[in-house]
């Protein structure tokens, strides 16, 4: 794999549903914090800390840590590749 987890999460694991449901729990963070598991990469979205990070199931050394509202703009702008 290239690249950092955040794109290869981005490129090959986002589709339209997780993309929903990471938009909609972000929305409706007050506090605290929420974890998603899926396939390949996790995600754990910090409200307290207005941070997403983007971890790597198979090597935990790896992750990718962004502010929550870059992440936002990042998953809104997504478009699933056909």
């Amino acid at each position: 794999m290239s690249g950092t987890p955040l794109h290869e999460f981005l490129a090959s694991e986002l589709n339209e549903h997780i993309r929903i449901e990471l938009l909609t729990a972000i929305e409706q963070a007050r506090s605290g914090c929420r974890y998603f598991t899926y396939n390949t990469f996790n995600v754990l979205v910090d409200a307290d800390r207005s941070t997403a990070t983007v971890e790597d199931e198979l090597d935990d050394a790896r992750a990718s840590e962004i502010n929550l509202r870059q992440f936002t703009e990042l998953l809104a702008a997504w478009r699933q590749q056909d």
